[in-house]
């Protein structure tokens, strides 16, 4: 981790505008530890409203990337949601091919950052991945860490993805992926305790991101505000994010 202090990285995420209340806790709690290390925060546009992305603009930090997808909540397992997870790879790779910002962390728009992510990237590894053991799913894409562009681990991900079955493909297909390159890339696993901690009680000096993971499915997204972040005991911790 030789020069972490001087390291600048950027971070890549998805937002629509139902996610909005996920967003603002995400990118403020981020900039609050992490805006000196921060090069670009890079939003992939999968339905945020004019007033959404006017706001999201109004940080210096962010650049909101066009998708072809446009969702909104219907559910955690509808095809909505599906489109919006499967696109988040390809915009992935779009952003790696058009510009040089390695390291470049892919995170889940609805979580909670507590700390400064600089000391997680090892520079050693060509990727870290969010690592959950004794799991079906061991890698979760939740958090994907690129110290370099890897586009053929990239664009072996992405065709991975239409053969999963379940809703849920991005991290079976990482999971899988991940087997076939892991004698060819040195890749760091980081435990979810760390970077996709969900449970409150769960976490630790060492955490680092709080994860407010869907745990089923949802009618709306005030429910899913409601189960996802209140109900989990987070109400202390977001509500200074939220004020605005």
């Amino acid at each position: 981790m030789e020069g972490r202090n001087s390291l600048k990285h950027s971070i890549y995420t998805v937002l629509n505008s139902s996610y909005m209340t996920f967003g603002k806790i995400f990118i403020k709690s981020y900039l609050e530890h992490n805006k000196e290390d921060c090069n670009y925060i890079f939003i992939l546009d999968t339905g945020l409203k004019k007033e959404d992305r006017d706001y999201l603009n109004t940080f210096d930090k962010v650049k909101i990337v066009g998708s072809d997808v446009c969702t909104s909540f219907t559910g955690n397992a509808s095809s909505d949601w599906t489109q919006t997870v499967v696109a988040k790879t390809y915009g992935l790779r779009e952003i790696l091919l058009s510009y040089d910002v390695t390291p470049l962390i892919m995170i889940d728009s609805d979580c909670l950052v507590l700390n400064k992510l600089n000391p997680l990237i090892n520079m050693k590894n060509d990727l870290q991945i969010c690592h959950r053991k004794n799991h079906i799913t061991p890698m979760l894409g939740s958090y994907v860490c690129f110290n370099q562009k890897n586009i053929n681990f990239l664009n072996d991900w992405i065709k991975t993805i239409p053969t999963i079955s379940t809703p849920w493909k991005e991290s079976p297909a990482l999971s899988q992926i991940y087997n076939v390159y892991k004698d060819k890339l040195a890749i760091d696993l980081i435990d979810e305790s760390i970077v996709s901690c969900i449970e409150k009680a769960h976490i630790t000096g060492q955490t680092r991101i709080v994860h407010f993971k869907s745990g089923s499915i949802y009618k709306t997204i005030e429910e899913a505000i409601q189960k996802r972040i209140f109900e989990r005991g987070y109400s202390t911790e977001v509500k200074h994010y939220l004020d605005d």
